[in-house]
């Protein structure tokens, strides 16, 4: 592909999200949103005049018949994320997935190898990875501005009303806290000791739709350091995480998608601001545009591998809390 060449990105779904990834790439350069796709052909056509998008579609299949797209963005329901990644890998289209990749570690295992095999980019949507505050977090703590890490805490949490058809609360979307929101406590806890918990224990709240709705979780990781994450969707939960350290700490408000972190140490506080160029969405843009322009097949910032792995933890999680999806029942 020409440096000239736009990338252009066809959109399944047309959710909430979508307006923030709309907006963020308002702000990317080299690429567009061309299409959009979704289960109903009416509605799609209605969020693609709204929103100035050229097509829509009332498939994927459709979509990728008709159109020649470099990229596609899934942000369905969890569970329908597998046949969306799967269609555009093999019509030899980049995806970017949002979280959870998969809603389980078998679904996730099956596009990592169809991404793999066909040579073809894929990339799970944890924005927070890509946020340039954490490049400085990073180098407080290189240079050993707070001491040796020692624990850190974080969640996130909201409250809204049970309702059992809501996709956070019906077991066939593969509804729960914990893939909703809990992968980004368990996120950060991995990026900042970069590895899986040697030891974790978790409790839950599950509700009568026989989902988590509010989990807790302790953990240890193999240097000694320890992580207290928690999770809910019954309930507004501390937004900030705090990595606490021997010499100092660092806070990190709203943590999932942060502009500003407090660096506490030697009796000084240092606020230092980082501001989004739209909302937070376009570094993850940033990196699918750079990782096909440059013919990458995975993000070394967000590497499938990374997702597998948080994949299988939350499968750990889920089978200790007994929360199981129905579409998973009876499967090995």
């Amino acid at each position: 592909m020409r440096d000239t060449d736009d990338i252009r990105f066809g959109m399944v779904g047309h959710g909430h999200i979508t307006g923030q990834f709309l907006a963020a790439m308002e702000v990317v350069e080299g690429a567009h949103v061309g299409a959009v796709a979704g289960r109903d052909s009416g509605r799609a056509s209605a969020f693609a005049q709204a929103q100035g998008i050229p097509a829509s579609y009332g498939s994927v299949g459709e979509m990728l018949d008709k159109e020649q797209l470099d990229a596609m963005y899934i942000c369905t329901p969890h569970p329908s994320h597998e046949e969306a990644a799967l269609a555009g890998i093999d019509a030899g289209v980049a995806v970017l997935v949002e979280k959870p990749i998969a809603p389980n570690l078998a679904g996730a295992t099956r596009i990592v190898k169809a991404a793999q095999a066909a040579g073809v980019f894929a990339m799970e949507a944890m924005w927070t990875r890509f946020l340039p505050i954490y490049g400085l977090v990073r180098r407080w703590i290189d240079e050993g501005r707070i001491g040796d890490v020692r624990l850190v805490t974080a969640s996130f949490g909201f409250s809204v009303p049970v309702m059992p058809e809501h996709r956070l609360f019906n077991p066939s979307l593969a509804g729960g806290s914990l893939l909703d929101v809990g992968v980004y406590p368990l996120t950060i806890a991995h990026w900042l000791y970069g590895s899986h918990p040697v030891e974790y224990g978790a409790l839950a709240r599950v509700g009568e739709t026989g989902v988590d709705e509010i989990v807790s979780i302790a953990a240890s990781y193999s240097g000694g350091g320890l992580a207290q994450l928690g999770c809910a969707t019954v309930s507004d939960l501390e937004s900030s995480a705090v990595i606490a350290g021997t010499a100092g700490s660092i806070e990190i408000p709203v943590f999932w998608a942060a502009d500003r972190a407090i660096l506490r140490a030697g009796g000084e506080e240092v606020i230092e601001t980082m501001p989004h160029r739209a909302n937070g969405f376009e570094y993850e843009i940033d990196e699918v545009v750079d990782c096909v322009r440059r013919g990458r097949t995975e993000s070394d910032r967000m590497p499938l591998a990374l997702s597998l792995e948080m994949a299988g933890l939350c499968d750990e999680i889920r089978g200790r809390l007994g929360v199981v999806y129905p579409f998973e029942e009876g499967s090995d």
